[in-house]
């Protein structure tokens, strides 16, 4: 009778659709296990979001490097038309009043803002120039400062 019983059980266990009952000799998992189950999906996760937390980080510096090359490639077109460099960025889209020769714009407005959206600075000393991103705490003169072209031979800024 008991066998019957069983075997009764296990087909109206397939025969209902959705619902699941353990079998003779199976368990299901105890609260420990799944504690256990659930730290190290977390601890998983943790340490992936870390990673792409740097790795973000690394992108807009990269980024803000090729911003700096569109940059000075405006610069080298400016040069080209006027002899000089511009005075300021913002020559690159308006004509400074001094420019007979002025072919622009050279630059969209978009393209001077750094990947955390502050404005590139520029200094220009007649045949060099050099422009300058604050990075990620948008400061210049601190330790992840972004400089181009990068000095050769010269310590880092101080933070």
């Amino acid at each position: 009778m008991v066998m019957k019983l069983r075997q009764l059980k296990s087909r109206l266990v397939k025969i209902v659709p959705g619902q699941h009952v353990l079998a003779a000799g199976e368990r299901g998992m105890s609260l420990i296990e799944i504690i256990i189950v659930v730290a190290l999906l977390g601890t998983l996760m943790a340490y992936m979001v870390s990673n792409l937390v740097g790795q973000s980080e690394e992108a807009k510096k990269d980024q803000t490097k090729l911003a700096m090359g569109v940059i000075q490639q405006s610069l080298q077109m400016y040069r080209i038309h006027n002899s000089k460099y511009p005075a300021t960025l913002n020559d690159l889209m308006t004509a400074p009043g001094d420019s007979k020769s002025w072919r622009g714009p050279y630059i969209e407005a978009n393209k001077l803002k750094d990947p955390w959206q502050n404005d590139f600075q520029y200094e220009a000393t007649g045949k060099d120039f050099k422009i300058i991103s604050g990075g990620g705490d948008g400061q210049i003169g601190t330790a992840d400062d972004i400089i181009y072209p990068e000095p050769q031979g010269e310590a880092a800024p101080a933070q």
